[in-house]
């Protein structure tokens, strides 16, 4: 299933697996995908494409994702770009620092990949998008 129009999300995640996974769902259902695997490569990835959206993992190598996001925040070219924390660190405070910190919305893994698309659905939607999936 595509997009009329294809939307780039930047997944900055160091479990190889887990990142394989979310670009396998992900892309069939349309979305463009594109990997980072520490937090310095996905501010990088992030400055160079402007994805559309940020799935962004908090335990990185090089730049912890509470770091990236708050850089991430104060980048005018990336500041719009809505930011998906998707992390094991699943305390209240973690939660609300990520959050404080600059993020659109938060999960924690385990997770159901039904939620994880509803919740980037939603997120593109209130940025403007046009078009969005539905899982099947």
């Amino acid at each position: 299933m595509a997009l009329e129009s294809e939307k780039l999300i930047l997944i900055i995640e160091d479990e190889a697996d887990l990142s394989k996974l979310l670009e396998f769902h992900l892309q069939h259902h349309g979305y463009e995908t594109l990997v980072a695997r520490d937090g310095m490569a996905g501010l990088n990835e992030a400055v160079q494409r402007t994805p559309d959206l940020i799935i962004l993992d908090l335990m990185l190598p090089k730049i912890h994702g509470l770091e990236v996001c708050r850089l991430l925040r104060n980048s005018p070219a990336i500041r719009q770009v809505p930011i998906l924390i998707l992390s094991a660190l699943h305390t209240t405070a973690t939660k609300i620092r990520g959050l404080d910190m600059g993020a659109d919305d938060y999960m924690t893994k385990p997770f159901e990949f039904a939620e994880l698309l509803s919740r980037v659905n939603a997120l593109l939607r209130r940025r403007g998008s046009e078009s969005s999936v539905q899982w099947n």
